[in-house]
């Protein structure tokens, strides 16, 4: 008797492989991330998938995808569902509020969603009503739908952003869902700079340990764009301020969440311009990180891995031995990853290492 197959329509199969890299951290971009999912499927006692189905499911373009339904209860069962009925179910209500928030499938017509027109046309008023009606009850997975609508329309945005963040930075829907869960370190979005100074703005980070999260989030991202960017004056303004007039201790950094934790302890780096504090500090982030790793989800340690690592690799007084020692560190995190990234220069194994959603899923 044939085994059943499944018309997967290409909503559905892009929400599979965003379950698939929430679940293990890394993006799938060839035979080897497959092969190391295959690996890891197997590892958790399910029905083996090979590397080739895999391949063929999410790395090719064909248009007729057509996967058995064995395959795809284990991939659900994988990613935390009881079976394919149950992802599918959750996939088409995480579609329905992506249509409520004016989204519609580009599969079947070409259409912008309402909210990418609202911030083309610069028409705010609505959109600032529509955004206050979500509040901290949205369900994670929807934050991070409505956060990459945000992101995708504001990267896209032919005029200027600043208007936008003038008149919602402080909605807390946009403060979480785009500026928090879709970060953009890269800034490649336009007038982002001045995006996070008006998320920044009117925040004391002694008021509460949200206000000091929000603060160090927000600051490390300018003192890393200033950084890499040559920008020198606002670097070092930024930098005395973090590092001089607050010097954070251990004990209030550790009230808040270890991805600006230890972008702080970690861009401090940047801000320290002798050779010997460079390799003292360089020195204490490695003892950090092998003692803070213990208490850390894996999760947490991939986070806490490559933070410091980013920083090492652009931090040009850091050498390989330094690196390597790093690598070590993180053996375990390693043996979640495709095999070759282990042998990869620090650098060139980053883009595996990034925790930034806009990294690991394929939403944009």
């Amino acid at each position: 008797m044939p085994r059943p197959k499944y018309i997967l329509s290409d909503y559905l199969k892009n929400g599979l492989y965003w379950k698939l890299t929430r679940t293990v951290n890394f993006p799938i971009y060839s035979k080897a991330d497959c092969r190391k999912i295959s690996e890891l499927i197997s590892l958790n006692n399910l029905t083996p998938i090979s590397e080739s189905t895999l391949y063929r499911l999410f790395l090719t373009n064909t248009r007729n995808n057509y996967p058995y339904i064995h395959t795809l209860d284990t991939l659900s069962i994988f990613c935390g569902f009881k079976n394919w009925y149950q992802l599918e179910t959750h996939l088409n209500e995480l579609q329905n509020f992506e249509w409520s928030i004016g989204k519609i499938d580009k599969s079947k017509v070409k259409a912008n969603s309402l909210l990418k027109i609202c911030i083309h046309r610069n028409e705010l008023k609505s959109l600032y009503e529509f955004s206050e009606q979500f509040d901290e009850t949205l369900e994670i997975e929807k934050k991070y739908l409505l956060g990459a609508e945000y992101f995708k329309s504001l990267k896209s945005n032919p005029n200027k952003n600043i208007n936008f963040f003038k008149n919602l930075s402080k909605l807390p829907i946009v403060r979480e869902s785009f500026f928090e869960l879709l970060a953009d370190p890269s800034f490649t979005i336009k007038d982002y700079e001045s995006g996070l100074k008006y998320y920044l703005l009117g925040i004391k980070p002694e008021h509460s340990n949200k206000a000091l999260q929000d603060f160090i989030f927000g600051n490390s991202l300018l003192l890393r764009y200033y950084y890499l960017n040559n920008k020198p004056s606002d670097f070092k303004k930024l930098g005395k301020k973090l590092f001089e007039e607050y010097n954070f201790t251990s004990k209030e950094l550790n009230k808040i969440n270890v991805f600006p934790r230890t972008r702080y302890l970690a861009y401090k780096l940047f801000y320290l311009n002798e050779n010997n504090k460079i390799e003292k500090h360089t020195d204490w982030l490695l003892s950090y990180a092998e003692k803070s790793k213990q208490g850390l989800s894996l999760g947490e340690q991939r986070i806490l891995f490559f933070v410091i690592a980013d920083a090492f690799c652009n931090c040009s007084l850091i050498n390989e031995e330094k690196n390597t020692q790093l690598k070590n560190i993180f053996k375990d995190v390693y043996t979640s990853l495709p095999a070759n990234i282990f042998v990869l220069p620090l650098k060139k194994a980053l883009p595996y290492l990034d925790q930034n959603a806009t990294a690991i899923w394929k939403i944009f």
